[in-house]
C-alpha cells in the first residue's frame, strides 16, 4: 500500500523512488524481520513471507532466508535449494556497475529481474547481482558471485569468485548410487505427504527450540526470586544474584545441547544422505537446536572452554587452540595444537548438491590460522 512494486527497467530519479526504497529496505533488513525469517527456514512459512512481499517463488522450495529489497524482481523456480545468507541485489545503478559494461548490452541501468532456475541451488553466502540468471539444476557453490547479467547453463557447477567472475568447477555428473540419491529426494518432495509431514516436524522442533533464549531468563528469574526477597535483601543481592543464577541456567542448558546432539545425531559419519529422510529430519533439528543457543557459548569463543566444548560434542581439538568459529558436525572435525579459528569462521562438514546432504571430514593443521570470515570447506586440509 505505501512502497507498492518495484518494476524493471530505468526508474526515474526521485525523492519519493528513494525514499520508499530506504523505507523497504529499512524493514526487511531489520534484525526483528531477519529474526522472524530465520525460525522458518526450510518450511513453507518462509516462501509465502516472500511470496507476500513479490517474490515469485514455486513450489516446494528448500527455502533459507536470505537478503533482498526489491523482491518484486525475484522468480524462484520449483524446487529451489537455498543455503544461508544469500543476498541478491537487483539494482545496476550501484556502484559496482560499470556504466559502459550496462550500456554495451543496449540496456539501460535501472532495475533488474533476477531468476533462480527449477531445481537449481543456490547455497550459503552467495551473491547475485542485477540480471543474473541461474538456469535449470545449475549449482553455485559456496561464496559464488553472479556478476551483472550473469548466466549459469543448466548442470552447471561454479564456486568462489576471481576477478568479479565465479569459478565454473564442473558439469553436474552423478554416479550411479548418487543418482539414486536424488531421485529419492525427488520422489519423497514430490509426496505430498512426506513434504507435509516434513514441514509440520520442522515448525514443531521451531516453535520448541527458538523461544529457548528467552525461557533461560524466565528461568533466571524465577531462580532469583527463590533467594532474593525484594523487602528484605538490597539492591546489592540482587546484582549478585541474577549474574550467578543466569550463569548456571545457561550451563545447564549448553549441557543439555551436548546431550541432544548424542541422543538425536549420535556420531556425524562422512557419507551422502536424500533430503527428507530420518537423518536429514534428525540434521534439521540438531541445526535448530544448536541456532538457539544462549549467550554462554558466545560468550566462551576463543577460551580452553570453548576447545572443552568442541571435544564434548566430537571433535577432536589439539593443545592450546583459540576457536571462535562455527562448527556443526563436531566429529568430522580434527584441529591440531596451537590453531587458531577467528570469529565468524565456518567449519562446518555439510555441503548441500541436488537435495543430497554431502558430509566430508574436515582437518586443520597444527599451526594453522584462520582469518574472521574465512572458510575451510568440507573434505579440505590445512597444513
Amino acid at each position: 500500500l505505501v512502497i507498492g512494486r518495484f518494476e524493471p527497467g530505468h526508474q526515474d530519479w526521485s525523492h519519493w523512488a528513494e525514499f520508499r526504497h530506504w523505507l523497504h529496505a529499512r524493514a526487511v533488513e531489520s534484525h526483528d524481520f531477519e529474526g522472524i525469517c530465520e525460525m522458518w527456514v526450510n518450511t513453507e512459512v518462509l516462501s509465502s513471507i516472500y511470496r507476500l512481499l513479490g517474490a515469485s517463488v514455486g513450489r516446494r522450495v528448500q527455502m533459507d532466508a536470505f537478503h533482498a529489497v526489491e523482491h518484486d524482481l525475484l522468480t524462484i523456480e520449483d524446487y529451489t535449494v537455498f543455503g544461508s545468507e544469500v543476498l541478491f541485489c537487483c539494482d545496476s545503478r550501484a556502484p559496482w556497475t560499470p556504466q559502459a559494461s550496462a550500456q554495451s548490452g543496449g540496456q539501460p541501468l535501472g532495475y533488474e529481474p533476477i531468476r533462480c532456475g527449477k531445481a537449481s541451488n543456490v547455497l550459503d553466502h552467495c551473491t547475485l547481482l542485477p540480471g543474473a540468471t541461474v538456469a535449470e539444476r545449475a549449482v553455485l557453490g559456496t561464496c559464488t558471485l553472479a556478476p551483472h547479467r550473469a548466466y549459469f547453463p543448466p548442470l552447471a557447477i561454479h564456486s568462489g569468485s576471481s576477478r568479479g567472475r565465479s569459478l565454473h568447477l564442473r558439469d553436474h555428473s552423478a554416479p550411479k548410487a548418487l543418482r539414486a540419491l536424488e531421485d529419492s529426494a525427488m520422489q519423497a518432495l514430490d509426496d505430498p505427504v512426506v513434504w507435509w509431514r516434513f514441514n509440520a516436524i520442522i515448525l514443531l522442533i521451531t516453535l520448541v527450540a527458538k523461544p529457548i533464549p528467552e525461557a533461560l531468563w524466565v528461568v533466571t528469574y524465577f531462580g532469583v526470586t527463590a533467594f532474593w526477597d525484594p523487602e528484605e535483601d538490597g539492591l546489592i543481592s540482587l546484582l549478585t544474584f541474577v549474574p550467578v543464577v543466569y550463569f548456571v541456567v545457561c550451563l545447564i542448558e549448553l549441557f543439555l545441547t551436548i546431550g541432544a546432539k548424542w541422543l538425536i545425531i549420535g556420531r556425524y559419519k562422512v557419507g551422502d544422505f536424500p533430503f527428507f529422510g530420518q537423518y536429514h529430519i534428525r540434521w534439521m533439528a540438531m541445526m535448530i537446536l544448536s541456532s538457539g543457543i544462549s549467550d554462554l557459548a558466545e560468550a566462551m569463543q576463543g577460551t580452553i572452554f570453548n576447545a572443552w566444548v568442541y571435544r564434548a560434542n566430537g571433535a577432536r581439538v589439539g593443545r592450546n587452540c583459540y576457536l571462535a568459529g562455527l562448527a556443526v558436525e563436531y566429529d568430522l572435525l580434527e584441529i591440531g595444537d596451537h590453531v587458531a579459528i577467528g570469529p565468524e569462521c565456518d567449519t562446518t562438514g555439510h555441503t548441500v548438491e541436488n537435495m543430497v546432504i554431502k558430509l566430508a571430514a574436515t582437518k586443520l593443521g597444527s599451526g594453522v590460522a584462520m582469518c574472521p570470515a574465512s572458510f575451510a570447506m568440507p573434505g579440505a586440509v590445512v597444513e
